[in-house]
């Protein structure tokens, strides 16, 4: 006698409903399109969490908010008081498994921009206001003009293009690299655990540290201009424009010295490991301050 083989179980309607009733829908973003009349010179803040933030001037007195609102974000504020406009992602109370937010702002070009970001990137063009960009864990990309721009960033890359024009730039990097070009006037920067590299027109007031990581900065110094610069674990570059009128002083405790111009440097005692270079070229007027705590110096015209 046969043993009946075994039947595959069979789910009947209502179960197959049940399933997919309860089952997740999938994960969609939420289109943002949204604009308000806006002051020409007013300020814009804008925080988001996780995601893409990219602003761009332009020649309309009015802020659009577009891009994607990410899932499982709760909302996204925009408001209007006065001469401030804020673009705020909310999230939930609880914000596990939240997807990324993509904000695209356009904003009156003459604007002032304040942008807060977690691990959302940031990207800034075209605006001729004053600018703070601080971001934990993501990129940094923006263009300088005549007005103030301050850069902060941890665990990410910063990168600062300019226009040749006179002003004020302070950027801040921790395990992160830092790129500038075609600024002038004003550089104070400070990096930890990355590399520096400046390119800076006339400069007059500049102070840049940092530690563990090189520097190289090419730049003319200002008939009156002052620089200051301090390495601790990170090599130095000095690449000057001609002619070249200032009073150097130069040392480093456990590095190599080399100067392209004037005097070699000299050990600071006959049994400890410093060196110095203190000289003056040209009228010098200007003022050159480098040290390093284990770091080679270079100092060359180009």
């Amino acid at each position: 006698m046969k043993t009946p083989a075994p039947t595959t179980p069979t789910l009947s309607l209502a179960a197959v409903l049940a399933l997919l009733l309860t089952a997740p829908l999938a994960a969609a973003d939420t289109p943002i399109n949204r604009r308000t009349a806006a002051d020409p010179t007013g300020l814009v803040e804008i925080s988001n969490t996780a995601g893409h933030v990219t602003v761009t001037g332009w020649e309309r007195n009015e802020v659009e908010v577009t891009g994607s609102l990410g899932d499982g974000s709760e909302r996204l504020d925009f408001t209007t008081a006065s001469k401030v406009t804020r673009v705020k992602v909310v999230l939930p109370s609880k914000s596990w498994g939240v997807e990324d937010t993509d904000l695209i702002v356009k904003v009156p070009a003459g604007s002032s921009v304040t942008v807060n970001t977690v691990s959302a990137d940031i990207e800034v063009h075209g605006v001729r206001g004053s600018q703070r960009l601080q971001s934990v864990s993501a990129d940094v990309a923006t263009e300088a003009g005549a007005e103030d721009v301050e850069c902060k960033t941890v665990s990410g890359d910063l990168t600062v293009a300019g226009t040749g024009q006179k002003g004020l730039l302070t950027i801040t990097t921790v395990s992160g690299d830092a790129t500038v070009s075609r600024v002038a006037g004003e550089v104070n920067g400070n990096t930890v655990s990355g590399n520096f590299t400046l390119g800076v027109g006339e400069t007059a007031r500049s102070r840049l540290r940092t530690t563990s990581g090189d520097l190289s900065l090419t730049s003319q110094l200002a008939p009156d201009g002052r620089l200051d610069v301090e390495s601790i674990s990170g090599d130095v570059r000095l690449d000057l424009a001609q002619p070249v009128n200032a009073e150097f002083e130069v040392s480093s405790f456990s590095g190599e010295i080399r100067n392209c111009f004037g005097p070699k440097a000299t050990r600071t005692d006959e049994y400890a490991p410093g060196k110095e270079l203190r000289f003056v070229e040209g009228k010098g007027a200007a003022r050159v301050r480098i040290k390093t705590l284990s770091g080679d110096v270079n100092v060359c015209r180009k």
